[in-house]
C-alpha cells in the first residue's frame, strides 16, 4: 500500500514537471516567433516607407554624384552569354545645361560565371577603370530556374537593394527604427501567441556588444546575455549586425501561472490520497487499539471478579464446616467476609454500567450550591482507613475562604475517591497524601498530592485516555479498569472547570482541579 501511494506521489511530480518544461518550451517558442515578426513587422514598416518615398525617382537615388531617373536591364545573350547588363538613363549638367546620359557613359554590369556569386560594378567608360565601384553580392538562385526573365525580376530586386544600401550606408539602426513605437509594436507581437508578461527589450550591437536602445539601463548585462534575442533586418545585403533582444523578469511568475490551474488540481489530487492513506491507517491503527483494549479489559474485569468470587466460595465451604457451623462468631466474621466481597463486586458493576455512560457522554450533572471543603472533608474521612490499612498519612489542607460551587455532590465525590484510590494503588510502601484548597483568580484550586512511583512523560500525554493504564495486559499488579483518571477530568469539565497533572517519575504526582465558585454575595 505505502509502494503504491509513493509510486502515485511519483507519477504526479513527474507529471506536473513534464508539464512545466512543455510550457516553458512552449513559452520560448511563443517568444522566439514573437521576435520574428517584430522583424517582419519592421522591415514592412521600412519597404512601406522606401515606397512611399520613390525608390526609383530622379533625385533620391544616387550612384556618386550621378542621378539615376531610369534603370532598366537585359540579359546579352550573344556576346555574353553569362552576364547580365542593367543600362541606366540619368541626368548629368554639362556646361551648366541638362543633358541625358544613357548607359554609354555610365554603367552599372552585374555578371559572374558563378550563377550563385555575382559582381556589381559602377564605373564611367571613359574614366580610369581603377577608380570604378565594384561590390561582391551572393545571389541565392534555383538552380532549376533557367528562364531569364526569372533571373532578370531576381537581379532586379538585388540590384535596387544594393543601390539602396549603398546609398544609405550612413544611416543608423536608430534611423530605421521608431524607438517611440518599438515598446508597443513588440508588446503587440507578445499579445498575439499569448504572452502577456512585463519585459525589457534592448537594441545590441552585435559586434561591440553595445547597447543602442535600452528600454532599462540597469538591466543592459542581462539584456546582452539574454537567451532570447533575433537579428534585425536579416535580409540586408550588407547586415546591419544589431540585435533585438527581450527579457522576461517575470517570466517564472507567468509560466506558473499558466499551468496553476494544473498544479492545484494535481496537489488536491495527491492530498486527496495522502489524506485517504492516512485515514485508512489510522483506523488500522485505532481498530488494533480497541482489540488490545478490549482484550485488556477482559483480562481487568476477570481479575476483579476472579477474587471475590473465590473469596466467597471460600467463605462459603468455611461455614458449612462442621467445625465453625457451630461457632457464631465465626459465621458472623466470614458471612461479612461474603458481604463485602458482595458489595465489592457490586461496585465493579457500577463501574461498569458507569462506563457504559461515559462512553456515550451520557453523564447527567445534578449542580447544587454545595461547600467544597466540606465534601472534601467527608471523601477525606472515608478513605482514611485504606491509608491506615497501608500505615499511611494524610494531611488536609483546607485553606479556601470561599469553597461554594454549584457541583453534583455524587459525581465529585467519584471523582475524589478515583484521585485517593490512585495515589494509594501507585504507591510503593506507606501512602503518603495530601489534600488542600485555596481560592485563587476568583475561583477555587484543589490539589491532592501524593509519593508514589509517578510518571514519565509519555504516560502522562495518555492518563486521560479511557482505558489506560500504567501497567496492563496480564501482570495484575494495579486494579482496575483504567477509567479513573478521564472520568475525573469528564466530571470537572462538566463543572467547568480544569485538570492539570504534575508528575515525574519516583518523585509522586499532584493532581490541580480548578473550579469557578459562586461569590459570598450570592449564597
Amino acid at each position: 500500500m505505502s509502494i503504491s501511494l509513493i509510486g502515485i506521489i511519483g507519477v504526479q511530480i513527474l507529471w506536473i514537471k513534464n508539464a512545466i518544461e512543455i510550457q516553458e518550451q512552449t513559452f520560448a517558442s511563443n517568444i522566439n516567433k514573437a521576435l520574428h515578426k517584430i522583424v517582419t513587422n519592421l522591415e514592412k514598416e521600412e519597404s512601406v516607407f522606401l515606397i512611399s518615398e520613390g525608390l526609383n525617382s530622379a533625385t533620391d537615388v544616387k550612384v556618386g554624384n550621378i542621378e539615376i531617373h531610369e534603370i532598366k536591364q537585359f540579359l546579352d545573350e550573344k556576346n555574353h552569354k553569362n552576364d547580365h547588363h542593367i543600362h541606366i538613363k540619368t541626368t548629368r549638367k554639362i556646361n551648366g545645361k541638362q543633358n541625358n546620359v544613357t548607359s554609354s557613359d555610365t554603367q552599372l554590369i552585374v555578371s559572374g560565371k558563378n550563377p550563385k556569386s555575382k559582381s556589381i560594378k559602377f564605373w564611367q567608360p571613359k574614366t580610369n577603370l581603377d577608380s570604378s565601384l565594384n561590390i561582391d553580392i551572393q545571389v541565392t538562385t534555383n538552380d532549376t530556374i533557367i528562364r531569364a526573365r526569372k533571373k532578370e525580376e531576381q537581379i532586379e530586386n538585388i540590384f535596387e537593394k544594393v543601390v539602396y544600401e549603398f546609398n544609405s550606408k550612413d544611416i543608423t539602426i536608430k534611423d530605421r527604427i521608431n524607438e517611440k513605437d518599438l515598446p508597443n509594436d513588440i508588446r503587440e507581437s507578445l499579445t498575439s501567441f499569448d504572452i502577456n508578461t512585463e519585459f525589457d527589450y534592448a537594441v545590441i550591437d552585435d559586434k561591440t556588444k553595445n547597447i543602442v536602445l535600452s528600454s532599462d539601463s540597469s538591466l543592459n548585462s542581462e539584456l546582452v546575455a539574454s537567451n532570447h534575442q533575433v537579428n534585425l533586418f536579416p535580409n540586408d545585403i550588407f547586415l546591419s549586425n544589431h540585435k533585438l533582444s527581450l527579457l522576461f523578469p517575470d517570466s517564472f511568475n507567468f509560466i506558473y501561472k499558466s499551468i496553476f490551474s494544473l498544479l492545484i488540481l494535481s496537489a488536491i489530487f495527491t492530498l486527496f490520497i495522502i489524506f485517504t492513506f492516512g485515514n485508512a491507517i489510522f483506523f488500522i491503527l485505532k481498530q488494533k487499539r480497541i482489540n488490545d483494549i478490549k482484550s485488556d479489559f477482559i483480562n481487568n474485569i476477570t481479575h476483579e471478579f476472579k477474587t471475590p468470587i473465590a473469596t466467597i466460595a471460600l467463605a462459603s465451604d468455611s461455614i458449612n464446616n462442621p467445625k465453625i457451623i457451630g461457632d457464631p462468631d465465626r459465621i458472623r466474621y466470614f458471612t461479612s467476609i461474603i458481604k463485602d466481597e458482595n458489595f465489592r463486586m457490586n461496585k465493579q458493576v457500577e463501574n461498569i454500567l458507569q462506563l457504559s455512560l461515559f462512553g456515550k457522554h451520557e453523564l447527567d450533572i445534578n449542580a447544587q450550591t454545595n461547600h467544597i471543603n466540606e465534601i472534601l472533608q467527608k471523601a477525606a474521612e472515608h478513605i482514611q482507613l485504606q491509608i491506615d490499612e497501608k500505615n499511611g498519612t494524610l494531611k488536609i489542607d483546607l485553606k479556601a475562604i470561599n469553597d461554594i460551587a454549584e457541583i453534583d455532590e455524587v459525581h465529585f465525590l467519584n471523582a475524589i475517591f478515583n484521585l485517593f484510590d490512585n495515589s494509594i494503588k501507585y504507591s510503593i510502601e506507606k501512602p503518603e497524601i495530601e489534600i488542600g484548597t485555596k481560592n485563587q483568580d476568583h475561583k477555587i484550586h484543589i490539589w491532592i498530592k501524593d509519593s508514589g512511583i509517578g510518571m514519565n512523560p509519555q504516560t502522562k500525554k495518555k492518563v486521560f485516555k479511557k482505558f489506560f493504564r500504567a501497567e496492563t495486559g496480564n501482570i495484575h499488579n494495579v486494579k482496575g479498569f483504567g477509567l479513573g483518571l478521564s472520568y475525573v477530568k469528564l466530571i470537572i469539565e462538566k463543572h467547568n472547570g480544569y485538570i492539570d497533572i504534575i508528575s515525574k517519575p519516583n518523585d509522586g504526582t499532584t493532581v490541580n482541579l480548578t473550579l469557578p465558585i459562586k461569590s459570598l454575595n450570592e449564597k
